[in-house]
């Protein structure tokens, strides 16, 4: 029933109306640009205006009729609830696709009058869905289910310490313009990339040559924001959204040692690491829970798949044939 509703409410989306953004779709593609980090945490994240919750249905109110007869929030919820969650999302949001899910009932129920869930091929789709749906069921009541303990979650963790390094970092930014002619907001003319370029390998060679790393960020960075704390460029963790070079430069060095310039979309990197240490424990207790879980799954999982290696008998069986209605022509 799932199955068939998402078909018929992703159909609906698509007659007569633009359709809603996917509740769980995907973010726009991280973009750098000067004075901004990759990702900003929740913390540094401006904060929401409170959305005042609707006020409370009963479960026995009538909330809705259709084609002459009326329901209860109660019965809604049912019939909602047979949607996989994104989906019951959008109904809510357009309540009038109701329509189209009472169509859907409408027809499922007469086909099974006419017997058609027993012809094929929908009687063999039909057993498929059900087969894919029940075995995703226990998958996931499997994965929910396992056991993990707490000397499991710590012997993660000394045996990984890699996973839970922390990286204070003190950076350089400078930026250079991948359009032609564009110009910055001030209205200052940006550099070019080979200028970017040249002017990061001297500040490079000036530092190398025992120059102050933060009096030149102070002086020098684009990244207004870590150029004001002397470079001061926050903490990069294992599982940190900055982008991959940045982060692996940064696992790299030693506490007190320098990267080499490192080239994003709009600009290049310098940075330093101030401090190298290893997240607590007590910090990282869910990243670790998931991981051990995860492990212990794909053991499970791995030890199931081995009992199903196929063995070929008789290769001819397997060679490529023509599709049946092509096999009655003669």
């Amino acid at each position: 029933m799932k199955i068939l509703a998402a078909a018929v409410v992703s159909t609906a989306l698509s007659y007569g109306q633009a359709p809603a953004p996917a509740p769980n779709s995907a973010p726009d593609p991280v973009k750098i640009t000067p004075g901004i980090p990759a990702v900003k945490s929740p913390a540094e994240a401006p904060s929401q205006a409170a959305i005042t919750p609707p006020p409370p249905v009963s479960p026995d109110t009538v909330v809705a009729e259709v084609n002459g007869k009326k329901y209860t929030a109660s019965e809604l919820d049912n019939l909602i609830g047979l949607l996989p969650a994104q989906y019951q999302k959008v109904v809510r949001a357009q309540p009038q696709m109701l329509g189209q899910i009472f169509l859907m009932q409408r027809l499922s129920q007469e086909a099974e009058k006419a017997g058609l869930d027993q012809k094929q091929p929908y009687k063999e789709q039909l057993e498929m869905s059900r087969m894919q749906l029940l075995s995703t069921a226990e998958l996931t009541d499997v994965n929910n289910s396992l056991q993990i303990s707490e000397q499991d979650q710590q012997k993660y963790y000394q045996s990984n310490p890699d996973k839970f390094k922390e990286v204070k970092v003190k950076a350089i930014y400078v930026a250079y313009n991948p359009t032609p002619g564009k110009v910055a907001p001030d209205g200052k003319k940006m550099l070019t990339e080979p200028e970017a370029k040249t002017k990061i390998e001297d500040l490079a060679k000036q530092i190398q040559g025992g120059a102050d790393f933060s009096k030149l960020a102070r002086e020098n960075s684009d990244d207004q924001a870590s150029a004001a704390k002397d470079g001061d460029f926050g903490v990069i963790k294992t599982d940190s959204a900055y982008p991959k070079p940045i982060a692996t430069a940064a696992f790299a060095l030693k506490q007190g040692e320098v990267s080499g310039p490192i080239k994003q979309p709009n600009g290049f990197y310098l940075i330093r690491s101030e401090e190298v240490s290893e997240q607590p424990y007590n910090q990282a207790v869910s990243q670790i829970n998931q991981a051990v879980r995860q492990a212990k799954f794909q053991e499970w999982l791995k030890g199931l798949q081995a009992q199903y290696n196929v063995k070929i008998e008789n290769p001819a069986y397997f060679t490529p044939r023509a599709p049946a209605q092509l096999e009655q022509v003669h």
